[in-house]
């Protein structure tokens, strides 16, 4: 494809003139500034010291709550941590239980102390440091740092799957299971020895069991953070959702371990003393509170181990897989295991409730998203089984989703319950208010959404569909560098960044797709001076295929459909354009305060207060049921009472999403191409390959070497190595890895992004 204007331009004066499409809707919307209203702050450049010390609280949060894990199994803390904190609570110097004074609190108040005030404090923090551009801020020690652990090195000639950071994390995960497990081993025989100096097989199997019971609490302490949605400490590290589930399962394949190993050790010392059934088995004729106490409580653990190796089975990679449905059902377990946990033991609510606070509280925020569906704008089967979902967002709220991020899509037609994940295929500059959705059947659902397509096409109607979202870290790291391309472009100002764009695909309706965007690239670099582009079609096309015709007047904005009504047959609910919830700074830190406070003061009342088993030692597990109910119940509550006073003050009329439209309407479009024959030879696609990495790896450390030699001023802090973010499969990841390591991995900053989660 030949640019319109044949003359070479000088890309200082093309460029000169050149609008963000951000910058377009908003002359043309005039009150959208999205960005405007949750970017940084006209006053965070004059204070970014304050944001520096934001940042340097938040890491110290981070550390004070892993090692206060690691601390409370220690000598320091037995000798005198728990000893100073039992002072506060009238508990004698030296004295333990039943001393005197209240020595029940000791381990709350050390938990609160060291986990729950620094989660609290992190997230006040996080809501403030908003207001700044954090990577400007940052010290340059810092990012290169980040860097240095986003590193993947090279070990006997194979390029290690993980990151150094990720590496670091095992290390902190397996090295203080050992630490925890030895420690509290040793002071356990010690202790015994002190009670019975001959300890037999049993004795010892009872305390190794007792140990990794232990040792599978501190692993719960952890568990529930990298599965949160928006982790605060997630989204301060900037590690996506993906990377977190990812955490997740190295968590959790620990704690079912350790749990299993903690069950184990106690049934094969019952079996070997001949106390099976006595121990394990419920006592139905036996006082709940003296004789019948013990049975009851193992019988609570067990089941709490049942629902976790169910979750373990069903979580691994064939599993989850090949049967989707089924992992994502049975994950649900996860709150019976975890409520007959603290019904086993509730001291276990103390190391667990900050983690499972915010867990509950970001759960609440994104089952919020499913009160309403959201106004859809197109909903297309473009080809190949590939469909096309443009979605409508508020711009009445604050906040915007960023490049990299995905969201959950349900759609009723097709199934109630089930949510799946997809990234989101535009850019908020382009298209602030219509996030895009591209869609390739590959399963069971996908096949039956490219099904539900055709029929609200046939049907003339809109489809029914709820949204819930923005999930994961941000790919837009490039846009927070000392040199801002957009920036310059428009300042006429010398450019000092290259841009390589490689794109594999497997359907040529992606290619159409991005056609209009490549065309302007085009226009505006026919060199190919500053934007680079290589295509690979991995799967050969067929004549027919090649010969297509492309749909211009799609690509232009003109409407598949007329309709103007919504399917009703599975929900009358008028749909809206997606606002997501407590988005604003004010809002969310009002809501995280008042449920935090609420939630702690309400356990705090039923745990410490008139227990419901003071004058019954019978109701223990009632008492254990209502406080882990309580935390969760509450938490649920009080997130649902801020959405829906939100919703209550944002209501929107959604008459003018009533109609199937792309966005922006008709955009003006004009193009040689005529066939997928004609993108494919304008774009010199390779046909029926993947990409040569090393080949392209080494094209664009060439072209960096090259830009950085004719534009000197390139050397600056961010800009002196190849930045590459990365978005595919495994093989496709690897080649990657392996061409960067051939190179130098110091010569690359590499940003990935999970491919599945």
């Amino acid at each position: 494809m030949a640019p319109t204007n044949t003359m070479t331009p000088h890309p200082d004066v093309e460029f000169a003139d050149l609008k963000t499409p951000a910058d377009d809707l908003q002359d043309k919307r005039g009150g959208l500034s999205v960005n405007r209203a949750f970017g940084p702050s006209p006053w965070a450049e004059q204070f970014s010291l304050l944001g520096n010390l934001a940042q340097v609280v938040i890491l110290a949060s981070i550390f004070v709550y892993a090692y206060g894990q690691l601390f409370y199994f220690s000598d320091a803390f037995t000798n005198t941590v728990s000893a100073n904190i039992g002072v506060w609570f009238g508990v004698p110097v030296g004295g333990g239980k039943g001393a005197g004074g209240h020595s029940e609190m000791v381990r709350p108040m050390f938990f609160f102390l060291f986990c729950f005030l620094p989660m609290a404090v992190s997230i006040v923090l996080l809501e403030f440091l908003r207001h700044f551009n954090v990577r400007r801020i940052s010290s340059r020690y810092v990012l290169n740092l980040a860097r240095f652990l986003r590193l993947k090195p090279r070990v006997m000639g194979r390029v290690v799957s993980k990151s150094l950071g990720e590496l670091l994390f095992l290390v902190f995960l397996v090295g203080g299971n050992i630490y925890v497990f030895q420690y509290f081993y040793r002071a356990r025989v010690e202790r015994m020895k002190t009670r019975t100096p001959d300890l037999d097989f049993s004795m010892y199997l009872q305390m190794i069991a007792l140990t990794f019971g232990f040792v599978c609490v501190y692993n719960m302490a952890f568990l529930f953070l990298p599965a949160t949605r928006n982790c605060v400490w997630m989204e301060f590290l900037n590690i996506s959702y993906a990377s977190g589930i990812k955490y997740h399962r190295w968590v959790g394949v620990i704690t079912v371990v350790t749990a299993f190993l903690h069950c184990l050790g106690y049934y094969w010392a019952w079996i070997k003393a001949g106390t099976w059934v006595k121990e394990a088995l419920p006592c139905f004729n036996c006082a709940v509170g003296k004789e019948g106490k013990d049975p009851w409580m193992n019988f609570f653990g067990l089941i709490a181990l049942l629902s976790f190796l169910a979750i373990g089975f069903t979580s691994m990679p064939w599993v989850r897989r090949k049967m989707y449905n089924t992992f994502y059902s049975v994950h649900h377990l996860f709150i019976l295991g975890t409520v007959f946990a603290v019904l086993h033991w509730n001291p276990i609510l103390a190391w667990i409730f900050p983690s499972v606070m915010l867990y509950v509280i970001c759960r609440a925020l994104s089952s919020s998203n499913g009160f309403t569906p959201v106004a859809v704008r197109e909903f297309t089967t473009i080809s190949h089984d590939v469909v096309k979902v443009v979605l409508a967002r508020s711009t009445s709220r604050a906040g915007d989703f960023k490049v990299g991020q995905f969201v959950y899509l349900n759609v009723p037609a097709i199934s109630k319950l089930q949510w799946h994940a997809f990234t989101i295929s535009s850019s908020p500059r382009a298209s602030p208010d219509t996030p895009t959705i591209l869609l390739k059947s590959l399963g069971d659902w996908t096949e039956e959404l490219v099904q539900y397509s055709e029929d609200c096409n046939k049907n003339n109607v809109l489809p029914t569909i709820y949204m819930d979202g923005y999930y994961g870290g941000s790919l837009e790291m490039y846009d927070e560098y000392s040199t801002d391309v957009v920036a310059k472009l428009q300042q006429g100002a010398s450019i000092r960044q290259k841009v390589f764009f490689i794109f594999t695909f497997r359907e040529l309706s992606l290619l159409e797709e991005i056609h209009p965007l490549l065309m302007q690239i085009k226009e505006l670099d026919p060199q190919e001076l500053y934007f680079s582009l290589h295509f690979s079609l991995t799967r050969a096309p067929t004549n027919d295929q090649l010969d297509q015709a492309i749909d211009h007047g799609r690509l232009a904005g003109k409407p598949h459909a007329s309709a103007t009504r919504y399917d009703t047959s599975v929900s009358s609910k008028v749909p809206r354009p997606f606002a997501e919830p407590l988005r604003s700074r004010t809002g969310k830190l009002v809501m995280y305060s008042v449920v935090f406070s609420l939630t702690f003061l309400v356990w705090t009342v039923v745990k410490y207060g008139n227990k419901v088993q003071t004058n019954d030692s019978n109701l223990w597990p009632l008492q254990n049921f209502v406080e882990i109910t309580l935390v969760i119940v509450v938490a649920m509550t009080g997130v649902y009472a801020f959405t829906f006073a939100e919703s209550k003050r944002g209501k929107e009329s959604a008459a003018a999403f009533g109609h199937l439209m792309t966005p922006g309407g008709i955009q003006p479009y004009a193009s040689d191409a005529h066939t997928f024959r004609d993108l494919v030879t304008d774009y010199r696609v390779a046909v029926g390959q993947r990409p040569n990495m090393p080949e392209l790896m080494c094209k664009v450390y060439s072209g960096h070497k090259q830009f950085a030699a004719t534009h000197p001023g390139v050397g600056v802090p961010g800009n002196s190595t190849v930045g590459v973010f990365f978005s595919g499969p495994r093989a496709l990841k690897h080649a990657m890895e392996n061409a960067i390591s051939d190179i130098g991995i110091n010569n690359f900053d590499v940003h990935e992004e999970e491919f599945e989660l």
